[in-house]
C-alpha cells in the first residue's frame, strides 16, 4: 500500500473511532419508578406479585420491589420485607395483601409484623447509582470512544485479584458504524488487535471476532495500584487516538480477596445480591459476570436491569451497553403491553 494512502487510511480510522465509536444509553426522561424501596426475602409457600393489579406472577426468590407493586400470599405463604431507607424488616404471613409505596410495605388485607432492625446496608447501597441508571432510557450510537477508560477512584473502585484477574474493554470494531465505514470483514478482521500496556509492559491481544467485550487476564501482579492503557492496532500500527492519560486498577492481595469472598458467600447464593456485593467491593468485572448471568436467566427482572446498565456504563463497555439497552427496551415494552 502507498505510504500516504496507508497514513490516510489509518488517520481516517482514528478519527472515525473518536467520533463514531462509543455506544451509550442516552439520558431520557427520568423514570417515575426511581430506586427499589424494599426487598422481599426468605420467601416460602404461595407468594405472588403484580405491577398493574391484573397480572400476578409467582415470587420464586428474593425480589426488589418498587412503588406500585402489590404482594399477596396464600394460605401457606410467608416472607420478610426489608426496607431500603430504614433498614427495618417486617414479617409477611399468610392470606395477606400488601401495597408497596414510596415508604415501603403497607398491608391492605391482613397484617405485617411490627418493624425490627434488619440488615439493610446492602439494599441501601443501591442508592444514587441505581437512580442514575434509571435515567438511561433510549439507545443511541455515534459518540466518542475512550479505549481503556475504566479507572480506579475512591468513588468508583476498579479492582482485580487472582479470583477475578481480567481487565475488560470495548471491542470497538464490533461497532456497526465503524465496521461498515472501515470495511471490516471476516477476512481482514485478524488485521486488528489491541495493545494493553500495564506498568510499561505491553501485550498484544487479538481482537475477538463477534465479541462485544475484550478480556485480558492479568497475572504476576503485586498488590496495590497499577497503571494501564489500551490502544487499537491495525497490522501492528496505531489505529486509534494515542492515550494521553493512563487508567488505573488495584490488585487486591489474598487477605482482602478472602474478605470479599466471605461477603459474597454471605448472600446465600442469591446472584443479584452477590453481584451487588462484588460491585460494592470494587470487583467490577466479577460483578459484571454475575449480573449478566442473573439477568440472562431472569428476564422478568426488568425493573432491576438499570442497575446492570449503570454498571456496564461505568466500565465504558459501549457495545455491550448498547446491546443490553436494546434488550431492556424490548423487554420493558413487552411487559407494558402484556
Amino acid at each position: 500500500m502507498n505510504r500516504w494512502v496507508k497514513i490516510l487510511a489509518t488517520s481516517a480510522l482514528s478519527v472515525l473511532l473518536v467520533v463514531q465509536g462509543d455506544l451509550v444509553l442516552a439520558k431520557g426522561k427520568k423514570s417515575k419508578k426511581g430506586a427499589p424501596v424494599t426487598m422481599i426475602m426468605n420467601v416460602d409457600g404461595q407468594i405472588e406479585y403484580t405491577k398493574n393489579g391484573k397480572k400476578w406472577k409467582k415470587v420464586k426468590r428474593n425480589k426488589f420491589l418498587f412503588p406500585g407493586y402489590q404482594i399477596r400470599t396464600g394460605a401457606n405463604g410467608k416472607g420478610t420485607f426489608l426496607n431500603q431507607k430504614s433498614g427495618m424488616s417486617r414479617e409477611l404471613s399468610a392470606n395477606t395483601v400488601v401495597e408497596i409505596t414510596a415508604e415501603g410495605a403497607n398491608a391492605t388485607t391482613g397484617a405485617l409484623s411490627e418493624p425490627v432492625k434488619g440488615s439493610g446496608n446492602l439494599v441501601a447501597s443501591l442508592g444514587n447509582r441505581f437512580k442514575k441508571g434509571q435515567k438511561y432510557t433510549t439507545v443511541r450510537r455515534g459518540l466518542k470512544i475512550k479505549l481503556g477508560a475504566a479507572s480506579h477512584s475512591k468513588r468508583a473502585p476498579y479492582k482485580l485479584s487472582s479470583a477475578w484477574p481480567e481487565l475488560v474493554w470495548d471491542n470497538v470494531i464490533e461497532n456497526p458504524v465503524v465496521k461498515k465505514a472501515s470495511k471490516i470483514t471476516a477476512e481482514n478482521y485478524a488485521e486488528f488487535s489491541y495493545r494493553v500496556t500495564i506498568d510499561d509492559q505491553a501485550t498484544i491481544v487479538p481482537a475477538p471476532q463477534g465479541m462485544l467485550v475484550v478480556r485480558h487476564a492479568v497475572a504476576g501482579m503485586e498488590s496495590g495500584k497499577h497503571k494501564y492503557k489500551v490502544e487499537l492496532l491495525k497490522n501492528g500500527e496505531l489505529a486509534s487516538e494515542k492515550v494521553k492519560r493512563a487508567s488505573t486498577f488495584i490488585w487486591v492481595d489474598d487477605a482482602d480477596q478472602e474478605a470479599i469472598l466471605a461477603r459474597k458467600a454471605a448472600r446465600g447464593g442469591d446472584e443479584l445480591l452477590e453481584a451487588i456485593s462484588l460491585d460494592n467491593d470494587g470487583m467490577k468485572v466479577g460483578a459484571l459476570d454475575v449480573y449478566s448471568q442473573f439477568f440472562a436467566t431472569n428476564l422478568d427482572e426488568i425493573d432491576m436491569r438499570p442497575q446492570m446498565l449503570e454498571h456496564i456504563r461505568g466500565l465504558k463497555l459501549g457495545e455491550l451497553l448498547s446491546h443490553e439497552g436494546e434488550l431492556y427496551q424490548k423487554l420493558k415494552k413487552e411487559d407494558e403491553e402484556s
